[in-house]
């Protein structure tokens, strides 16, 4: 697989994670400042945010790319997947452990990397973080994060140095501690995303019962070297106590005879995070409890969904609406990166099983398009569709209203904004805050975080306030233009406070959501 490259630009990052450098890193003081002073954009946005809003411990995953220089004097790049679990003091201090996942042989998989750190955080809720690792591997990153509330945050890497450079998004969640105590018990919906080395991407939606620490039932879906397997389920399970990071382990075997390992974060009771901890095999996943009861896919629903073709990743990226209704969907709109789509219609039909759906939608002068969704509750669900050249999956949430205006896109502070991707030129992510006064005029304040994966420097950028507009259409799609950035960012709400995001310009492909910000 390929990974686009070019020259810089700002614009978005794409799918893989990133993990601690085993080498120690030098940095100048001079440039560790300027790393440390972005992340308020020049906002003039006043909020109700400091330092003091982070506190507690949270759990941190990021994705990406990077390329430094190592030991030899070598040129390497990677891509990573890394989980941070790390305690917030609420006085600017951080101390926690890292396991990082890398795409080369030589690095692997790199479990309990102890850190400490410091961060800082701004009253429009743009922060940074320094993180210094030790043993067993050492290095530094800086991060820069934007806050949605005291219990989530979106986040990416912001380094741009002579000897390593990095491009990296994700997302940090609050933590409840009394969930540490036992393994996950019950049932569990998962959606997993896996890009190995020398190989196609794959995908698994489905569920696992568990029941105790060797012993479990699952029903999944697995997409897996351009073959669709389904409804397999499970040779073997073991799943290992989390320790007081809430950080544990989770090995099956499927019934097609594949094993996969997984570090696991409890997040709380009904949630918890999966990383991929096989060597060069670089996956993330989600899994939540299946709700009691009832699990029809009843009402309308937005969606996003982002993947891999078979040549390059990150490059498969859509959003869109639809009704669901007695196995109809209708009202269906889709913008999709890799076909071109652009507001297109579509319609379809679905079965539903208990909590699996097996769906197919049409879109107005397209081919069929087969997609398998696992309700975790009537709300909300994980999915991929169903393709012989790509791996694409996502979340499916229901809208809390059945119309949306222009006043429903409203902020009192901003909307936490986090966006990944690439364009013809590099690869890029986006975090900041996004302000709307529910009359069509937006602000946005981002940092970007422009790379070229072999080449040093990346580019950060903190632009200041670009302004826009925005016209909201009934079914919550949201067609938005800003000022030097882009004329075509798609949003499909979910609800006044949270969406799906979409640039949807030629030779981009750039995704990512956001998220009403909350007082702490």
């Amino acid at each position: 697989m390929t990974i686009p490259s070019g020259a810089p630009e700002s614009s978005s990052a794409a799918l893989p994670f990133r993990a601690t450098v085993t080498l120690s890193l030098l940095f100048t003081t001079g440039l560790l400042l300027f790393a440390l002073g972005c992340g308020s954009n020049g906002s003039s946005v006043t909020g109700p945010y400091s330092t003091a809003s982070l506190k507690g411990s949270y759990v941190v995953r990021l994705s990406g790319n990077d390329t430094f220089i190592d030991g030899n004097n070598n040129l390497q790049t990677e891509s990573y997947t890394e989980t941070l679990v790390m305690t917030a003091d609420g006085a600017g201090n951080l101390t926690g452990v890292e396991d990082f996942n890398s795409s080369l042989p030589a690095s692997g998989f790199t479990p309990g990397t102890a850190f400490t750190g410091n961060y800082q955080l701004g009253r429009d809720g743009n922060g940074t973080m320094q993180i210094n690792f030790s043993a067993p591997a050492s290095g530094q990153i800086n991060l820069s994060f934007t806050l949605a509330s005291t219990t989530k945050f979106y986040i990416v890497e912001a380094d741009a140095f002579a000897n390593f450079s990095a491009n990296a998004s994700g997302v940090g969640v609050k933590q409840d501690a009394t969930a540490f105590a036992a393994i996950p018990n019950g049932t569990f919906v998962l959606r997993v995303h896996q890009t190995p080395q020398t190989t196609v991407s794959s995908a698994t939606v489905g569920a696992i019962t568990f029941i105790s620490a060797n012993s479990g039932t699952a029903i999944l879906d697995v997409l897996r070297n351009d073959a669709f397997l389904p409804q397999l389920t499970l040779n073997s399970i073991s799943t290992g106590l989390p320790d007081s990071n809430g950080r544990g382990t989770l090995v099956y075997t499927d019934s097609s005879a594949v094993q996969t390992a997984f570090q696991y974060y409890v997040v709380d009771a009904n949630t918890f995070w999966l990383m991929g901890s096989e060597n060069t095999k670089l996956s993330i996943g989600n899994a939540e409890r299946m709700a009691n009861g009832s699990l029809a896919m009843n009402g309308n629903f937005a969606f996003g969904s982002s993947g891999d073709t078979d040549s390059t990743l990150g490059a498969a990226r859509s959003v869109g609406v639809f009704t669901a209704n007695a196995g109809a969907i209708t009202a269906g709109a889709l913008d999709s990166v890799l076909d071109g789509a652009f507001d297109e219609p579509f319609t379809g039909t679905f079965t539903q099983n208990n909590a699996r759906v097996d769906a197919t939608i049409t879109p107005t002068g397209g081919s069929p398009i087969q997609e398998i969704i696992w309700m975790v509750s009537p709300s909300r669900a994980f999915f991929f569709f169903v393709a012989n050249n790509k791996v694409e999956d996502g979340t499916i949430d229901m809208q809390t209203q059945n119309t949306f205006a222009n006043s429903d896109v409203n902020t009192q502070f901003g909307y936490a904004l986090v966006m990944d991707g690439f364009n013809s030129s590099n690869l890029l992510t986006r975090v900041g805050t996004l302000q709307a006064d529910g009359n069509g005029n937006l602000a946005l304040n981002e940092e970007a975080n422009s790379f070229v994966p072999g080449s040093l420097p990346g580019l950060i950028n903190d632009p200041g306030t670009l302004p826009g507009t925005y016209q909201v259409r009934s079914d919550g799609r949201v067609s938005a233009a800003i000022s030097t950035l882009s004329s075509n960012l798609i949003l499909y709400m979910v609800s006044p406070g949270q969406a799906y995001i979409l640039q949807n310009d030629p030779n981009v492909a750039l995704s990512g959501q956001i998220s009403l910000q909350t007082s702490p």
